[in-house]
């Protein structure tokens, strides 16, 4: 039997340059789940998790369940400049964006307050090795 859906996923996840566990935060799974979608041994994935990979990538969801055989050649504007951001400061930074994300206005004004503290505190040229 064909494992489309996980040929799909892996391709665009890979495409991408995210790790299973990335992928997973993402659509709110675990690695292990993405693991198993790719390798074909869940077959009943949720049809909302469907939706948040097919989100996730800026394609549809008839794409990644095989209905649909338009060629994934684009991934969305997020995932490239995730990209980007990714290779120019490292994974650690993404990370950051994503949590700050998640925060509500309050949290991130917050946070916005302690980055400058930190900055002022931390700087480049207070740097003493």
């Amino acid at each position: 039997m064909s494992n489309i859906i996980g040929e799909r996923i892996k391709y665009l996840r890979t495409l991408a340059d995210m790790s299973q566990e990335e992928l997973g935060n993402r659509v709110g799974v675990q690695r292990a789940a993405i693991n198993k979608y790719e390798k074909g041994i869940v077959t009943n994935i949720p049809i909302a998790t469907i939706e948040k990979i097919a989100y996730t990538f800026d394609v549809s969801p008839t794409y990644i369940v095989g209905w649909d055989n338009v060629e994934a050649n684009a991934l969305s504007a997020e995932v490239k400049v995730l990209q980007g951001v990714k290779r120019f400061y490292g994974s650690n930074v993404v990370e950051i964006i994503e949590i700050y994300t998640q925060l509500n206005p309050t949290g991130k004004k917050r946070v916005l307050q302690h980055l400058e503290d930190m900055h002022l505190l931390y700087g480049d040229e207070d740097i003493k090795m």
